[in-house]
C-alpha cells in the first residue's frame, strides 16, 4: 500500500539527489555572476577578512547574496564613468581605520570583499549627484539587473524572476515535515 509517509521519503531522497546534482555543475563554486565564478574559498577569504576588519562574523549566505548586488553597482559605475578603483576602495578602508570604525587589514583585501566594499565607494558618489542624473542611472541599473546572469549554489538559495535571492527551502538538511500531507485535505495520513 502506498502512503503519504512513503511518498514523502521518496520525495526527500529525490530532492537530495537533485540538490547534489545542481552543485556538481561547478564544484566548489558559491556563485557565478555573468560567467565569472566565485569559489567557496573566495567566499571564505572574504568572510575571514570581514571578521578581521569588523570583529563581527557575517553569515555566508548573506555575503553570497551581497556579491551579485555589489557587482551590479560596479557595472553601473563602469558604464557611466563613475570612478571606483581598487585604490579608492583601499583609501575608503584606510579612512574607516583612521576613524576607528574598523581594524586595519593584515594584507590585501580579497577580490570578493573588494567588490562588496566598492559598492560603498560608488554609493558615496551617487549620493552627491542630482535627481536628474540619479533618474538616468536608475534606468541603467534596472537594465543591468534585468540582464545580469547569476547562478547561486543551491545551499545559499535561488534567484527569483525579479532577481532577488530566495532563501533555500533546504540547505544540506531537508526537514521531512514539509512533505507531510495537510491534515485538512481530507483523509491523508499525517507525518506523525
Amino acid at each position: 500500500m502506498f502512503s503519504v509517509k512513503k511518498a514523502a521519503m521518496v520525495a526527500v531522497a529525490s530532492i537530495s539527489i537533485l540538490g547534489l546534482g545542481a552543485c556538481s555543475a561547478h564544484p566548489g563554486t558559491a556563485v557565478s555572476v555573468n560567467g565569472v565564478n566565485y569559489s567557496e574559498a573566495d567566499v571564505s577569504d572574504a568572510l575571514s577578512q570581514y571578521a578581521e576588519l569588523t570583529g563581527q562574523p557575517m553569515d555566508r549566505a548573506t555575503l553570497v547574496a551581497m556579491l551579485p548586488d555589489a557587482l551590479k553597482f560596479t557595472q553601473l559605475a563602469n558604464e557611466n564613468q563613475i570612478s571606483a578603483t581598487d585604490e579608492q576602495v583601499n583609501e575608503f578602508v584606510a579612512s574607516l581605520v583612521d576613524q576607528g570604525r574598523i581594524h586595519a587589514p593584515s594584507g590585501d583585501l580579497s577580490p570578493v570583499l573588494t567588490e562588496i566594499l566598492r559598492y560603498s565607494v560608488i554609493k558615496a558618489q551617487l549620493d552627491q549627484m542630482g535627481q536628474d542624473a540619479l533618474a538616468t542611472l536608475a534606468e541603467d541599473y534596472q537594465e543591468i539587473a534585468a540582464t545580469q546572469q547569476v547562478d547561486i549554489n543551491p545551499r545559499y538559495g535561488t534567484i527569483t524572476e525579479d532577481g532577488s535571492l530566495k532563501a533555500p527551502i533546504f540547505g544540506d538538511v531537508v526537514d521531512a515535515s514539509v512533505f507531510t500531507a495537510d491534515q485538512t485535505s481530507g483523509g491523508a495520513e499525517s507525518g506523525e
